[in-house]
């Protein structure tokens, strides 16, 4: 119902790939990750959020940071039969087996990801974790 609204009030949010409902403050964000496919962190390009109460609308472009928000764990925001699901949670678990994903305070942006996995030794191979034999 909250999705209806919101988006019989703003249209059709181009490009817009994950929504998120905020339950109990009554918003809708709006979240466009034009990688989300192929980069297994991909970064935010551009979020709107309507807040259904006030109709307040909050928009936030991320196509000139040098450190984008980025996104992590993408298996928990596909539907359980979607056959993109196993290959995202396998990357998840190999990263949970590394200590990727512990202290989230720090991954959320693109240099904080990268950051993390250059201090713990992995690197990135489209959706696998490898080790990283460049770095030491």
């Amino acid at each position: 119902m909250y999705e209806g609204c919101a988006r019989s009030y703003l249209g059709d949010v181009e490009g817009a790939n994950l929504v998120k409902l905020h339950r109990h403050s009554g918003k809708v964000s709006y979240l466009v990750y034009p990688d989300f496919d192929a980069d297994p962190h991909p970064a935010l390009l551009r979020s709107i959020k309507l807040d259904l109460r006030t109709r307040a609308i909050d928009g936030t472009d991320y196509s000139a940071s040098a450190n984008p928000p980025v996104l992590h764990r993408k298996e928990a925001f596909l539907l359980p039969d979607d056959p993109r699901r196993a290959k995202f949670a396998r990357l998840t678990a190999q990263e949970e087996r590394g200590g990727l994903l512990d202290e989230t305070a720090t991954i959320g942006t693109r240099a904080g990801w990268d950051e993390r996995l250059r201090e713990r030794g992995y690197a990135l191979r489209g959706h696998r974790l490898v080790r990283d034999r460049s770095n030491g």
